[in-house]
């Protein structure tokens, strides 16, 4: 979900960068839009259980009038098994740079930030990763989760295994 988001943002920065091109001859852009959404995966889908994701998204998108683009998200999400009613939630900051000319992006951040219901730390994953123009993953930093899948790390945060 997060590499889809990730992808999401960077097309969505290409593209508004695009748009208001000849906007930015004097001055940046800014945009702040927030999309929320749930994603259900049925058992045997993602996990051996049913997940359910709620979330929320803030962006702040600034175009500056050199071609360079920064959208800033932070992640609201709760992540609940259905199956035993366990809950996790997490608030993720994260930062999108595309330089002038590039034909990729790196986003550096906190991943993974999961909390129980006390508030303690279950898991917490953050550094650096590198995005070609399509989303696809060039490098990454150790400890930031992406060389792990979705599935690897929220299932078994959750008490259960990937599907």
């Amino acid at each position: 979900m997060k590499k889809l988001i990730l992808a999401a943002g960077l097309a969505t920065a290409t593209l508004l960068a695009t748009a208001t091109g000849t906007a930015l001859a004097s001055q940046a852009a800014h945009v702040t839009p927030s999309f929320s959404g749930e994603n259900l995966y049925p058992a045997g889908t993602l996990c051996d259980f049913t997940l359910d994701d709620t979330f929320t998204v803030d962006v702040h998108f600034t175009a500056a009038p050199n071609g360079a683009t920064v959208t800033d998200l932070t992640f609201y999400v709760t992540h609940t098994n259905r199956d035993t009613g366990y809950s996790l939630t997490e608030v993720d900051h994260q930062i999108i740079v595309v330089a002038p000319d590039s034909s990729g992006a790196m986003t550096t951040g906190i991943f993974w930030h999961l909390r129980d219901a006390s508030g303690g730390n279950v898991l917490v994953k953050a550094g650096e990763a590198t995005l070609d123009a399509n989303g696809n993953l060039i490098s990454f930093t150790p400890n930031s989760g992406f060389d792990q899948t979705y599935a690897q790390i929220i299932c078994p945060a959750l008490g259960g295994s990937p599907a």
